[in-house]
């Protein structure tokens, strides 16, 4: 016979484990969705997910759902019916989906917590991890779902990101909800990342004073908890105004045209030379006009109306809307609206060497208007100075010395340019 102290424990156990086992709820992990390549990260990460520790949450998996096949999927409305179903027949309070894709020299991760209650998504995470050690998203996810689970919810939302060109600095706010221990400001030159955590702070404000002119910087912000990222914003962008200081003399600037013509390296790099001057000999411009064309130009620039710009890096073609951006990088973009290097590209027979080169060589001059953005190969993206040119000079030699009867002169065919033109002069 059991004594009755010892009776009277062992039915509160029953009773607390009963209780227990009424209010577990179930978790199901699927594996994650991925290109084939991220096939052993998943399997790792998967591995993962189903060995959490989630406080009144039983997990286990399953390898796929058959109908679904990316994250793409479960935005569709005639999927939920479906995710019900499947939840339905498994009995899981909840359903975990995730999404691996590759990023610059990490990966990117997506979560979706499906709730069968609410028969919707009740959270989206998103997570990124170095290749060898994506088994610590995991980790960071389980903080995570136990705050959510237990209806303590940590959010930040409202991310703003503001340049100031004066004080060279760039100032992000955001609003948070929930009780984080501390915020990561976190920095990337791609909106993809990687990104790098340049802050730790615990107020909701933090200014960025390592920036530079022209860079355009995303960033965003995570709620941490015992070090873990609980929640992370979506990426904002921002940069500083960069200004050209580049103000160049004309009178200088042609002083310095004093190189002979390019000797050729051989036979056939003459016959090249020789053909590319015939082509263009027509447009070269009466040395005379052209002086009395610069002087006027001088007046321009005396009086602030136009800037000299010049030895830029790259030139780009937009043959639909014959328009030509010349590059400095880093620096300012000159706009130049034209169909004369178009007209020449098609006389020459789709020679772009040559009309690269002319291009290239170009003095320009230009009114600032603005700022425009230019990316790279590389997805790096910059905020430049945007000039209107009203033409270019070029030779076919550069800084060539016999410069005055062998120029080319393309003028703008923007109308409003030239207007305001005719405007200063009348000034």
């Amino acid at each position: 016979m059991i004594p009755l102290l010892k009776k009277i424990t062992y039915s509160c156990l029953c009773v607390l484990f009963s209780v227990s086992m009424l209010n577990a709820k179930t978790l199901t992990v699927v594996f994650p969705f991925c290109p084939e390549d991220l096939n052993d990260q998943s399997s790792i990460l998967f591995e993962s997910l189903k060995n959490m520790t989630i406080e009144g949450v039983s997990i286990d998996s399953i390898q796929n759902v058959s109908s679904l096949n990316s994250m793409l999927d479960l935005n569709d409305d005639s999927a939920r019916s479906s995710i019900k179903k499947f939840s339905d027949k498994r009995k899981s309070d909840y359903v975990l989906f995730s999404e691996l894709s590759h990023s610059v020299g990490q990966i990117n991760i997506e979560y979706k917590l499906y709730s069968r209650e609410n028969n919707n998504f009740i959270a989206t995470s998103f997570d990124w991890a170095l290749y060898n050690s994506i088994h610590l998203s995991a980790k960071t996810l389980e903080k995570q779902l136990s705050l959510i689970l237990q209806t303590k919810i940590i959010k930040i939302s409202n991310v703003v990101a503001l340049g100031d060109s004066s004080l060279n600095q760039i100032t992000i706010n955001f609003e948070a909800y929930g009780n984080s221990s501390s915020y990561a400001i976190l920095r990337s030159l791609l909106k993809d990342g990687p990104y790098d955590t340049i802050a730790t702070i615990s107020t909701t404000t933090y200014t960025d004073t390592d920036v530079q002119p022209g860079t355009v910087y995303w960033y965003k912000v995570q709620a941490l908890q015992d070090g873990f990222a609980i929640d992370s914003s979506t990426p904002v962008s921002a940069y500083i105004t960069p200004e050209n200081k580049e103000n160049l003399d004309l009178d200088k600037v042609l002083s310095q045209y004093k190189k002979p013509e390019e000797k050729p390296q051989d036979e056939e790099q003459k016959a090249l030379i020789k053909e590319h001057i015939d082509l263009i000999k027509p447009q070269y411009m009466n040395s005379v006009k052209l002086r009395i064309i610069m002087q006027v130009v001088k007046s321009y620039i005396s009086r602030g109306q136009l800037t000299v710009l010049k030895d830029f890096d790259t030139v780009i073609m937009d043959t639909e809307n014959n328009v030509v951006y010349f590059i400095k990088k880093n620096t300012y973009v000159v706009k130049l609206e034209t169909k004369k290097p178009f007209d020449l590209l098609t006389t020459s027979n789709y020679d772009m060497e040559l009309v690269q080169r002319l291009l290239l060589n170009a003095i320009a001059f230009g009114a600032q208007d603005g700022t425009i953005e230019v990316t790279d190969d590389e997805g790096y993206t910059a905020q430049l100075p945007l000039y209107q040119s009203i033409g270019i000079a070029t030779t076919y030699f550069k800084e060539y010395k016999n410069w005055a009867g062998n120029t080319i002169l393309w003028s703008t065919s923007n109308k409003e340019i030239r207007a305001k033109m005719k405007e200063y002069s009348n000034q």
